[in-house]
């Protein structure tokens, strides 16, 4: 039997799909998978660290020289107050909690930052490990594109000395707290900075961190003219947030006035 030259032609176009099927090409899909959502990915790795209910949005910023500075964005993306945190050497998620709190109870924006060389910051020159060239970063970020009129910088251990450093070289927030930061970081001692500190700060140390460092904060927030705030146990992020009920210590919730209202502290 002679077949039509439709007829024909409808035979083809079914042998090729059957063709294309068996090859294994999949004709329908011709796109690369999507990119995996920043925001989504840093809530997975600081897992209960940050409540799931935070407003949470993972940023990054430019360095001095082209490195990229990782940043947690949590509370409002338009703010008058911003904190930015810095943090102990385990990286910015240990700020969550204390961040989520001072979002809800007090209306703060908190910009959580990974300096140079820790999570996923990661930097191309020696400036962009400086402690004031990653603060004005934050600085500018919260000023330009959160809208903040005021700015407090926060940091715990390694933060808390990066923060003196920071502050001492001029970066330009209205307050700070250096919390549990060694007397020393890098080879920079903190006491010979004091003379450069606002009086717009507080430095915490807890007895558990040793009679000589407690000792050398004491002497630290002497010399700036700033209260020291002495604890009994604990170093960081431990002293403002209880590990067991998660809610704030009496120091996380004057940290959370210090942000809010130039008149505390």
């Amino acid at each position: 039997m002679r077949m039509t030259g439709e007829r024909c032609g409808v035979v083809v176009a079914a042998l090729a799909l059957l063709v294309a099927g068996c090859s294994g090409t999949d004709t329908t899909t011709t796109g690369e998978s999507p990119a995996p959502d920043p925001t989504a990915a840093l809530r997975e790795r600081c897992s209960a660290a940050v409540p799931a209910d935070a407003d949470l949005e993972a940023l990054t910023m430019r360095g001095a020289s082209g490195g990229e500075l990782e940043v947690a964005r949590v509370g409002p993306a338009r703010n008058a107050t911003v904190a930015v945190l810095l943090p102990q050497t385990s990286g910015l998620c240990g700020w969550g909690r204390w961040a989520a709190v001072a979002a809800e109870d007090a209306g703060v924006t908190s910009l959580l930052v990974n300096p140079c060389g820790y999570g996923e910051s990661v930097c191309t020159a020696e400036q962009d490990a400086d402690p004031l060239t990653e603060v004005a970063a934050a600085t500018r970020v919260a000023r330009r594109d959160v809208g903040a009129q005021r700015v407090v910088l926060l940091g715990t251990s390694m933060g808390g000395s990066l923060t003196v450093m920071a502050v001492a070289a001029g970066a330009d927030v209205d307050a700070w707290a250096d919390i549990s930061g060694p007397s020393s970081w890098e080879g920079v001692e903190l006491e010979p900075l004091a003379g450069d500190l606002p009086a717009t700060g507080l430095v915490a140390m807890a007895a558990s961190d040793g009679p000589a460092e407690v000792a050398d904060a004491r002497a630290l927030a002497r010399a700036g003219g700033v209260p020291f705030v002495p604890r009994r146990y604990g170093h960081g992020w431990e002293l403002l947030v209880d590990p067991v009920s998660g809610s704030l210590t009496r120091l996380g919730r004057r940290l959370v006035y210090l942000a809010a209202d130039p008149r505390q502290g």
